[in-house]
This record gives C-alpha cells, sequence and structure tokens, in this order.
C-alpha cells in the first residue's frame, strides 16, 4: 500500500498482492488517494451518482480529513488462537479501522477473481492413500537454497501501518519465528532495510514494482542486495491501477502519517516515488533486474503457460503464479486452476510459487500436489498482524503448517516432494 511521504502527485500501485494475496496489499498513493480522486472527478465532469456511488455529502472533507489524521492502527502484542484463518478475518475486522480493513479485505471491479480464488479450491478434492504407513510427515522444504519449516511464504504486502502500529517489523518477525521466508515489498511504511533487520537470519526476498527512472530501480535492487536479500520479485501486474472500489464507497481518505521506507537516497533521483512505475515492461526490464541486482529474478504475475515458458527461456529462477489477490484485473482467472498449465509449460526447470486463496492446509496440500513448489499466503498475515503483531503473524503460519501436516499424514504423503497430482483430482471442469 502507499507512501504517506511520497508527493501528492502520483501513479497507481499495488497492495495487497496479494496476497493475496493475496494482496499483494502493496499499494500506491494513488490507491490512498482514490477515494479523493473519486469525488473530484466526479464533480469536474459534472458526474452525479454514476461514480461509485459516494455519498460526499455523508463525510464532509474536512471530516475525512479529520477521520484519516485520527487513524489508529491496533497495537497488541499478543498469542492468538487461531482455529481457522477465515474465522480471524471475521476477528480483525472487530479491530481494524473501517477503511484499513476494506482495503486489506477488498478486491477490484465486483470482485469476482477474489471469490473465485476460494470457489476454485471447492471444485478439487484430495484422494488419500490409506494404509500408508505414513506417521509423521515432515512439512519442510527448500526453495532457491532457502531452507523452510513449510511450503508458505508471506507474499509481498505494502503498507502493514494499516493493520498494526509495528508495521512491516512485525510481519517479518512472525514470519522469521515461523520459519519460513519474508517478500519484503518495495511498498512498506518501513525501509527495506529495517525490514530486513527485523527478519534476522531468515531468508528474506525484496519485491520490486519497476520504476519509471531505471536509476531508482538500480538503487533499490542495490539496496536490497546490499540488506542481504537473496532474490528479487518483480511484480508485472499492476502496470495500471486497479478499480478497487470498496474502500472507495466508504469516501473515507486514508491515514497520512503512515510513512514510506523506500523513497530514493540518491540526491539525482529527487522528485522520484514508487508510484511512478514503468508501463511499458518488457523482458529487458527483466534482465535489468538481473543485471543490476546480480540475484536471481522471479517474475510475479504470470497466469498464462505462454508467459511462464517465455520466464524460463529468459533465464528467470522462479515462476510466481498471482493474480494479485483479485485486487488487479477483475475476471482474470483464479490462480489454481492455470497452475496445472504453467506447471506443464515451465517443466521442472524453475520452482513455482502460487498465492491468492490459500486459507486452509488443504489448499496448500493442493497447490502443491499441481504443481507449485511453495504457496504465499496476504491477507490472513495483516489479519494476524492486526489481532496479535509478530505473535499473531506466527500464529497464522502455525494453524497452516499444523493443518497441512494433518493433511499429508490422513492422506498418505511422508513429505512435501512426494505431493502429487495422484492425489488431486477436478469434481468439475476447471
Amino acid at each position: 500500500m502507499g507512501s504517506d511521504s511520497t508527493p501528492a502527485t502520483s501513479a497507481p500501485t499495488d497492495c495487497l498482492g496479494h496476497a493475496d494475496e493475496e494482496c499483494s496489499l502493496t499499494i500506491h498513493r494513488r490507491d490512498l488517494l482514490l477515494t479523493g480522486t473519486l469525488a473530484a472527478t466526479a464533480v469536474a465532469a459534472g458526474a452525479t451518482t454514476t461514480v461509485a456511488q459516494v455519498d460526499t455529502s455523508a463525510r464532509p472533507s474536512a471530516q475525512a480529513d479529520a477521520g484519516a489524521a485520527a487513524y489508529v492502527a491496533p497495537s497488541s502484542e499478543q498469542k492468538i488462537n487461531v482455529i481457522s484463518l477465515r474465522d480471524i478475518e471475521r476477528q480483525a475486522e472487530k479491530v481494524l479501522p473501517p477503511f484499513g480493513f476494506h482495503f486489506i479485505a477488498g478486491g477490484s471491479g465486483d470482485e469476482w477473481t477474489l471469490r473465485e480464488n476460494e470457489a476454485a479450491f471447492d471444485r478439487l478434492v484430495i484422494e488419500p492413500n490409506f494404509l500408508s504407513g505414513v506417521k509423521a510427515p515432515d512439512p519442510t522444504t527448500t526453495i532457491l537454497g532457502a531452507k523452510l519449516s513449510m511450503p508458505v511464504l508471506a507474499s509481498p504486502m505494502g503498507m502493514h501501518g494499516f493493520a498494526h502500529s509495528g508495521k512491516e517489523a512485525g510481519t517479518a518477525k512472525g514470519t522469521s519465528a515461523a520459519g519460513t521466508l519474508y517478500v519484503t515489498p518495495s511498498v512498506s511504511n518501513l525501509s527495506m532495510e529495517d525490514i530486513a533487520a527485523a527478519v534476522g537470519g531468515g531468508a528474506r526476498w525484496f519485491q520490486i514494482y519497476f520504476p519509471e527512472d531505471p536509476g531508482y530501480a538500480r538503487e533499490q535492487l542495490q539496496r536490497a542486495k546490499a540488506a542481504g536479500y537473496t532474490a528479487i520479485v518483480l511484480t508485472v501486474d499492476a502496470t495500471s491501477f486497479g478499480n478497487r472500489e470498496r474502500a472507495a464507497k466508504l469516501g473515507l481518505k486514508p491515514p497520512p502519517h503512515l510513512g514510506f521506507g523506500n523513497m530514493p537516497k540518491s540526491p539525482a533521483l529527487a522528485g522520484q516515488n514508487p508510484d511512478l512505475q514503468k508501463k511499458d515492461l518488457t523482458f529487458d526490464d527483466v534482465a535489468f533486474c538481473q543485471k543490476e541486482s546480480g540475484l536471481p529474478v522471479i517474475v510475479k504475475g504470470v497466469l498464462t503457460p505462454d508467459l511462464a515458458a517465455a520466464c524460463v527461456t529468459h533465464g528467470c529462477a522462479g515462476v510466481w503464479v498471482s493474480n494479485h489477490g483479485g485486487r488487479q484485473l477483475d475476471h482474470s482467472p483464479a490462480t489454481i486452476s492455470v497452475l496445472p498449465r504453467i506447471a506443464d509449460a515451465v517443466g521442472g526447470k524453475a520452482p513455482i510459487i502460487v498465492d491468492s486463496g490459500i486459507r486452509r492446509g488443504q489448499d496448500v496440500f493442493r497447490a502443491i500436489g499441481l504443481g507449485a513448489s511453495v504457496v504465499g499466503i496476504g491477507r490472513p498475515l495483516l489479519y494476524g498482524l492486526a489481532l496479535g503483531g509478530a505473535q499473531g503473524v506466527e500464529a497464522v503460519f502455525q494453524r497452516l503448517r499444523a493443518e497441512l501436516v494433518m493433511t499429508m499424514q490422513l492422506a498418505g504423503v511422508a513429505s512435501v516432494d512426494k505431493i502429487t497430482s495422484r492425489y488431486v483430482s477436478a469434481t468439475a471442469k476447471l
């Protein structure tokens, strides 16, 4: 999610990521300004009620400004009991300010893709192999040299200050405590260096939205390498801003005081900000990231076999299957529905990450069975952060890990590498 220290003129960015996501929660200043610009656009164009049905009279500008300035995110640091990742969404809604909750929870357009991300899992069944002799399954795995306690990592999500006063440091600490991998968003409240320090010795990657100015891109990439990040995640599905309407319909404004940690450091880059992104991305930009960082580059936002195959051809270290948690192009496919064809196109030549819609250990199992190496989760981590800080984030991971181990034991699978398509079947055409 965007920054509040950025200049007022800005272009779109991503949030959640998803994700979703799944949220990718990586938003930008324009995302934050959406509620205000909707009303302004309506006035300028002589529109009436056709703009997202925003009732500006119900919340005058001064009141919206005051509400934004008074935004207070939760600050609890405590253990939480996670029985279901869906339950904690409802619990988080009770403690988050309305703008923060709906910004995190919402998708784009009619939110069809947001819903489909989860619904598509319901069209897949697990076919167990009983009498397998499996007693204690091992959920650990490795990706690009990083050893993980489970095949689940933290998707890049921006502006964690919406969810908790500890911002990204809490999410990073909770992820590290769970023994898995944290992906730092370039659009974050804290700097990539501060987040790296919070991760400590844990595995970490850095996610980037490619800026218009290649010098700014170079600076971010080199800072990431210097801070000890071991891979770059280039998000390619947010070159234009998705119509995220849920928060806009509240007629509220985003808080102006959360801060942004990755503004340019070089005086030569004055005036640049992460909302000024390059729209016409090509594989030349992938090569730029590879060259300037000297690190493995993963492309995030892959939804077709053709793009996945092209990523492999161009030397990408990994393919990230994502629809941004349903926050970008509505009516794009659920990631689990395209995963098998993408896995076929990659042909084992690169690891595959998939996010969007993961809510159960059974979802993790089915995604691995259909070709993913690991999965990413987004929104549930922010809900855990809101409810318990770093300990809440760790609890979300631990719940998924416990459900995955249960699923593996009941299905008769001893290790992650043994989870294959033989255990997953479609109940309807994907």
